[in-house]
C-alpha cells in the first residue's frame, strides 16, 4: 500500500503541471487587460494613460515572454511565494488560507447532510422495493435532481424571510470564533445542495443495494435465519458501498470547487466566489493559484477514495 501511494503522488506532478500548463494558456488566450482593468477603474470609465499602462505591464512582469512568466509562477507556487493579487493587492496564499476553510466546511457539511439522508433512504427503497415507501421516496429523489439548487437555496431564503421573518446573519464569522452564527450562515447551503446530492446517493445505494440482494450468499444469510437487520447492514449494505464511494469522492471534489453559486446567496466569503471575481477583474495570478489549488485537492480525494476500497472490499489489493 506505502509504495502504491508514493507511485500515485509521483503521478501528481504531471498531472498538475498539465493543469498549470493548461490554466496558464487560457487565461492568456481570454480577452482582456489586467492592466488596463487596474487603471481604467472597476466600471472601465477612467482614462488610460499609454506611458503608465506600459509601466504597469513593466512591474506586473506582463511584458516578460510567456515561458519566462510561467517560470516564475511555477517556481514561486512550489516554494510557497503565491504573490499579491494584481487588482487587490493582497497575499494570495493568505486569502486562500482565509477562504479555503469555508468553502471546506461547506462541502464537507453538505456531504455529510446528503449521506445522512441518502443511506437510510436508500436502504428503505431497496428493501421495500415497489412498495408506497419506494414510489414516495423515488419521487422525492427525483423532485431533488429535477429542481436547481440555485433555485431551492432561493426559495428556502425566501419562505425564512418571508413567512418567518428571519434571515441568517450577513456578517461572515469563521466557525473558531463563533461557531452558532457560523453555523446558521453555511448550513443553509449545506441543505440546499444536500438535497440534490441526497437525491442523487439514495439513488445509487438503491440500485446498488438491489443488486448485492440478489445475490447467492445474501441468500445463504437469509436461509440460515438471520434477522433483516443482519443481513442488510452486515452482508450486503458493505459490499455495495464501492460504487457509492466513487460518486461521493467524485461530487465531494466537484463541491470544493463549485460552491459559489451558495456563496453568492447567503453571501459567503469562500474561495469560489473568490475565484469568480478574479476571473472577472482578469487577475491572474489569482485564478492560476486558485485552480491549480482546486486541481491538488481534486487529486487528493481520489486517493483517498482509492485507499478507501481497499478498506471496504479486502479483495482489492494495490501493488
Amino acid at each position: 500500500m506505502r509504495t502504491y501511494i508514493f507511485r500515485r503522488l509521483l503521478q501528481f506532478i504531471p498531472v498538475l503541471i498539465g493543469v498549470s500548463i493548461v490554466i496558464f494558456v487560457l487565461m492568456r488566450i481570454v480577452p482582456g487587460d489586467v492592466a488596463i482593468t487596474i487603471l481604467a477603474g472597476p466600471d472601465g470609465s477612467g482614462s488610460v494613460d499609454p506611458v503608465a499602462l506600459e509601466e504597469l505591464r513593466e512591474e506586473l512582469g506582463l511584458n516578460r515572454s510567456l515561458p519566462a512568466q510561467y517560470g516564475d509562477w511555477i517556481w514561486g507556487f512550489v516554494r510557497g511565494e503565491w504573490g499579491d493579487s494584481y487588482r487587490h493587492n493582497t497575499s494570495i496564499l493568505t486569502e486562500i488560507r482565509t477562504r479555503f476553510p469555508l468553502t471546506f466546511e461547506m462541502a464537507t457539511l453538505t456531504v455529510i447532510i446528503s449521506l445522512l439522508i441518502a443511506l437510510p433512504a436508500g436502504i428503505i427503497m431497496a428493501v421495500r422495493q415497489n412498495t408506497w415507501i419506494d414510489y414516495l421516496a423515488r419521487i422525492v429523489s427525483i423532485g431533488g435532481l429535477a429542481m436547481p439548487t440555485f433555485w431551492v437555496a432561493i426559495l428556502m431564503l425566501l419562505i425564512m424571510v418571508v413567512w418567518f421573518g428571519w434571515s441568517p446573519p450577513l456578517d461572515y464569522e469563521h466557525f473558531w470564533n463563533d461557531p452558532w452564527k457560523n453555523i446558521q450562515q453555511v448550513i443553509w447551503g449545506a441543505i440546499a445542495m444536500g438535497y440534490l446530492f441526497a437525491a442523487m446517493f439514495a439513488r445509487m445505494t438503491r440500485s446498488t443495494l438491489l443488486e448485492v440482494l440478489r445475490q447467492d450468499y445474501v441468500r445463504t444469510a437469509w436461509s440460515k435465519g438471520l434477522s433483516e437487520r443482519t443481513v442488510v447492514v452486515r452482508h450486503a449494505l458493505k459490499n455495495s458501498l464501492l460504487p457509492i464511494v466513487t460518486i461521493v469522492g467524485v461530487q465531494y471534489a466537484t463541491l470544493l470547487g463549485g460552491t459559489v453559486i451558495m456563496e453568492r446567496i447567503w453571501n459567503l466569503p469562500g474561495l469560489g466566489s473568490s475565484l469568480v471575481d478574479a476571473v472577472d477583474s482578469r487577475d491572474i495570478v489569482v485564478v492560476q493559484n486558485i485552480v491549480l489549488v482546486f486541481a491538488g485537492v481534486v487529486l487528493v480525494v481520489n486517493l483517498i477514495v482509492d485507499i478507501m476500497y481497499a478498506w471496504l472490499d479486502p479483495r482489492v489489493r494495490y501493488g
